[in-house]
This record gives structure tokens, sequence and C-alpha cells, in this order.
């Protein structure tokens, strides 16, 4: 069991549900998610998610990702190739928190899952070295 925050490389980076629990309301900003939308965009070759997320007190914040899809007669070999739309909806929906103060780090919006999704991709590219 973790508090929310895992490392990679010895860079903290917090889950999309722990900021997601943050932002629906803590002791320092007591703000509460109201509503959340979904929205799917084609952008050349490009899929897009964007979810915007908005507070109690009016406030709105997009986050947006591109869905990755498996090549043609390949099998998934991760969770995100398995379930690519929901894999971009997280990454968007900690984006948009990310935009509206609930950072991956203390080095920018990135969180955990999207950091571990980014490093995967480069060691597949890499053939599999770290």
């Amino acid at each position: 069991m973790t508090d929310g925050v895992l490392r990679i490389q010895g860079r903290a980076y917090a889950t999309v549900a722990h900021r997601a629990e943050q932002a629906h309301g803590d002791t320092i900003r007591p703000t509460g998610i109201t509503s959340t939308t979904t929205s799917y965009h084609q952008v050349g070759p490009h899929s897009i998610v964007a979810v915007t997320v908005t507070f109690q007190d009016g406030r709105t914040f997009t986050g947006s990702s591109e869905i990755l899809t498996v090549p043609a007669g390949q099998r998934p070999t991760n969770a995100a190739q398995a379930a690519p739309i929901e894999t971009a909806e997280t990454s968007a929906f900690g984006r948009a928190l990310g935009m509206a103060g609930w950072f991956g780090s203390g080095a920018g919006l990135a969180g955990y899952e999207e950091v571990a999704r980014a490093q995967a991709t480069i060691s597949r590219y890499q053939g599999g070295a770290r």
C-alpha cells in the first residue's frame, strides 16, 4: 500500500487517484469537483481524448491525451495497450488536475501513470533495454 505517491528512477510521482482524492476537497483547498466531461477528437491520424474538470467555484480545467492503440496484428503487452481509451482518459484527467494545481510531481504535470507509460514506450522502441 502506498500513500498515492510512487517513485520512478528516484523521483516521486503522484497517481491520478491520489490527486483526484485531493481535488475532491482537502483541508487546504476544499473546492471539490462537481463534474467531469470527456470528449474525443481526431487530429490528423491521432485520436485525442480531452477531459474537462469543473470545480464547485466554477473554475474549469482541461487535459488531453492521445489514444495509443496496438498496431494491427500485434497483441497487447501491457494494461495501457489492452485498454487504450481508458488509459488515455486517465492521463487526460490527470493533466486537467495538474492544470488545476494538483501536480503529478514537483517537476510538472506528468503523474506516475503517464511517466510509466512513456518509459514503457521508450523501452519498446529501444528493444526492451532500460
